[in-house]
């Protein structure tokens, strides 16, 4: 049987430094974190950051659910563009390192750190799920190739990786099959709490790479083994030591974090200009140049202010509502131009673009948003105070 990520993409003078005192507050997203206000002597002062925002991370957000939704606009108007797909191997790695980051310094117990990620993950999910099957199952012509039973809508809700009617592993919506890894390494990372402070991420690194080194051992065709055996787990790991480096504030220099981006971008479009397979050794092919872009990203980001790009970073905010409904979007918008009788890929491409971004937009604002404020999460709100960090160093947004 095969990953609905495999075969189910067709349906992000020397100047110097001065810290001024600690800032407190709520970030747009309701966190309360704290991050030094930092300014360059002789330079205009740029427009400041949200308390607690790692710029950085919220602009690879978004243009890794764009990239995502590239990949199956792309897809039906007919064309290829398989590494838009990668968009999922940065998210990964952005997991791993925001999990880190919001934990390290007073670590929730396991089970308030599940709590949280129930309450962030959750709610979105279980409402597009829910809403997806009760259409399909009231106006099946919605949803012609859509037949949800009740098994399939429970295991969906529930994370657990299942066999879907055309024997891929994939949940109802199939955008969640991404959701199955997170909730699974949320567990891992959870158990790893429990460890001391200096052993923690051992063990959460040692859990994933035991993990994927017992895969031989089992069946690669039950869904469940396929999924928590994956070598893609081993993305959260980088994202993992990543954060770690960022807490202690151990990251490239500038120069070297400019490298690491380069690469990671030509390693993305070397591995599509040769037309590779990834699949067989993803962790590689994608995974590698997701991690170097990522840590890239955030070290250059370390060195200096990154420039503020509102498109960009509304983008990033919205990027879980865009993840989720694009694919929804684009179908609907699919419909309606064969409706039409327009099928000409140059209509059909821009409208599933821009159908895909404003659904996902307004899906975080009339939904995920006012969620997030009745679940108190947000970017963390749950979080307890943490102590003034050293310079430089603030908690990131959470995922």
């Amino acid at each position: 049987m095969t990953d609905a990520n495999q075969t189910r993409g067709k349906p992000f003078g020397t100047k110097q430094m001065i810290a001024s005192p600690v800032r407190r507050g709520r970030s747009a997203g309701g966190a309360l974190s704290v991050q030094p206000a930092r300014q360059t002597e002789g330079s205009p002062p740029a427009k400041a950051k949200a308390p607690g925002e790692v710029r950085s991370i919220q602009y690879l957000r978004g243009i890794a659910a764009f990239g995502v939704l590239i990949y199956h606009a792309v897809d039906r108007a007919g064309g290829a563009f398989g590494v838009g797909a990668a968009g999922v191997d940065v998210f990964f790695v952005i997991s791993g390192f925001i999990m880190w980051v919001v934990t390290c310094r007073r670590p929730p117990s396991p089970g308030q750190f599940l709590l949280r990620r129930v309450e962030r993950i959750v709610p979105l999910y279980w409402m597009v799920t829910l809403g997806v099957a009760a259409i399909a199952v009231l106006v099946p012509a919605a949803f012609p190739a859509m037949k949800p039973t009740l098994s399939h809508v429970a295991q969906s809700l529930l994370f657990v990786p299942h066999h879907d009617a055309q024997g891929l592993i994939a949940p109802l919506i199939v955008p969640g099959w991404t959701l199955n890894y997170e909730m699974f390494f949320y567990l891992l990372f959870a158990v790893g709490l429990l460890a001391p402070a200096k052993l923690r991420p051992w063990v959460v690194s040692a859990a994933l790479v035991a993990l994927v080194a017992i895969r031989p051992l089992g069946d690669v065709q039950n869904p469940v083994w396929a999924t928590y055996t994956n070598p893609l787990l081993l993305e959260f790991g980088a994202g993992v030591w990543l954060g770690k480096c960022w807490s202690e504030n151990r990251l490239p220099g500038r120069g070297l974090s400019w490298a690491m981006i380069a690469a990671g971008v030509a390693g993305f479009v070397a591995v599509s200009l040769a037309g590779i397979d990834v699949e067989p050794a993803r962790i590689l092919y994608w995974g590698l140049p997701a991690a170097l872009l990522v840590t890239g990203a955030v070290s250059l980001e370390r060195h200096g202010r990154i420039a503020d790009w509102p498109p960009l970073r509304a983008l990033g905010d919205a990027s879980y509502s865009v993840y989720l409904v694009h694919g929804l979007a684009i179908s609907a918008a699919f419909r309606a131009l064969q409706m039409a009788h327009v099928t000409a890929p140059a209509v059909v491409l821009p409208v599933s673009l821009i159908v895909g971004v404003v659904a996902g937009l307004a899906t975080y604002r009339l939904v995920e948003k006012p969620l997030m404020r009745l679940f108190k999460t947000g970017l963390g709100a749950h979080r307890p105070k943490a102590p003034t960090p050293l310079a430089g160093v603030a908690p990131a947004p959470d995922a």
